[in-house]
């Protein structure tokens, strides 16, 4: 035990606290990526064009829309129920922002309405929108189309149709937390624990470490808690600074704690697996690379994935950390896969578990 703690120490001073490079990309990056992430969408007032279409007749409504260079609008007057239901699923698919749905006679309605609305007599102009708060675009049309009727002085009857991805509206925040999180674990297991074993492999450390008393596995596990214990750092200054940004942390803390810890062991495994067949740093730096990048902007990390093509949600259902993400999300109901988020993970594990078994001499561990 007094070896094993002795080497824990020598370990941690190693890896982390003399390594400057260590300690901004496993501790410091994830939280710059999360302030850089909200303040860029967080609050997103982008010059795009909001794609509406309207199902009705309005000569009013024409010219006061025309003058909005950010809106491409369409007019439908003839339409049917089939027609408002396959716009709906537009919404969805996010290939159109807003539904607006006039009623009949809208100009005449509209007329009475305002020369009625200093009067007993006042009344309503029913007008429908549909939208899909979970898309920022869309969310950001909705709200000037609102403006729009309400610079009219229309007193509108509002209906909402919420994407099913969400029950209710939610700022980008809290959707990205999860994702720098799942950010953070990769990057401690891709260029923290596989880079330390190749930084060893390289040295002769793992030679010289099997002619001592201490056995190989104890030291793969002492380099692996090492890369926890600052990948927990980070997650404890990340949610820290989240909370600051109203991200209910708390709400996601035992999610959290369930989908971080088993994505550990199945990093963890997965790494020591794919360290059996390949010697050449290059190799692994390029697996690296690949696995990360095909992880972080596929994987649903920084956007939902019901909003994508189906091509990309069934790539991105083939990878660990994507349950690892969307588990968490589904603590505020933002996930986007319906199924077991642990299985896909558990497979993961039990291959990996399988090849380092099988393969142990490759790692020296077969004793």
């Amino acid at each position: 035990m007094k070896n094993c703690f002795i080497l824990f120490v020598s370990l941690f001073k190693q890896l982390f606290l003399r390594s400057k490079e260590s300690v901004f990309w496993l501790a410091i990056f994830p939280v710059v990526l999360f302030l850089i992430l909200t303040s860029i969408f967080g609050n997103m007032d982008e010059n795009v064009h909001f794609r509406v279409k309207i199902l009705g007749q309005s000569s009013t409504l024409k010219e006061v829309l025309s003058n909005v260079e950010q809106m491409d609008i369409e007019f439908i007057s003839d339409y049917s129920q089939e027609t408002i239901d396959a716009l709906k699923k537009n919404i969805e698919e996010d290939k159109l922002d807003v539904l607006v749905i006039l009623p009949e006679n809208f100009d005449r309605i509209y007329s009475s309405a305002l020369l009625l609305r200093k009067t007993l007599l006042s009344r309503q102009v029913p007008v429908e929108l549909y939208y899909a708060p979970i898309k920022q675009s869309s969310a950001i049309a909705c709200d000037v189309v609102e403006g729009i009727f309400n610079s009219m002085g229309v007193v509108e009857n509002v209906e909402y149709e919420v994407h099913d991805l969400s029950r209710e509206q939610y700022d980008y925040n809290n959707f990205i937390y999860p994702g720098v999180v799942g950010m953070a674990i990769m990057s401690t297991f891709l260029f923290g624990f596989m880079n330390d074993l190749i930084y060893f492999r390289r040295k002769g450390t793992l030679k010289k470490l099997s002619m001592t008393p201490t056995k190989i596995i104890t030291v793969y596990v002492t380099v692996a808690i090492v890369n926890v214990i600052i990948m927990i750092v980070s997650l404890i200054v990340l949610s820290l600074v989240a909370s600051l940004l109203k991200v209910d942390v708390l709400s996601y803390l035992p999610s959290t704690i369930v989908h971080t810890l088993l994505s550990c062991v199945v990093l963890t495994m997965l790494t020591l697996a794919i360290m059996t067949f390949s010697n050449n740093p290059t190799g692994l730096v390029i697996f690296q690379q690949i696995f990360f990048q095909l992880q972080m902007f596929v994987g649903g990390f920084y956007f939902p994935l019901k909003t994508v093509s189906p091509f990309i949600t069934k790539l991105a259902s083939f990878l660990p950390l994507t349950y690892t993400v969307d588990g968490m999300r589904a603590a505020e109901g933002l996930n986007s896969l319906d199924f077991n988020h642990f299985m896909v993970p558990l497979i993961y594990l039990a291959i990996s578990t399988s090849i380092v078994l099988l393969r142990s001499k490759k790692l020296g561990v077969s004793d």
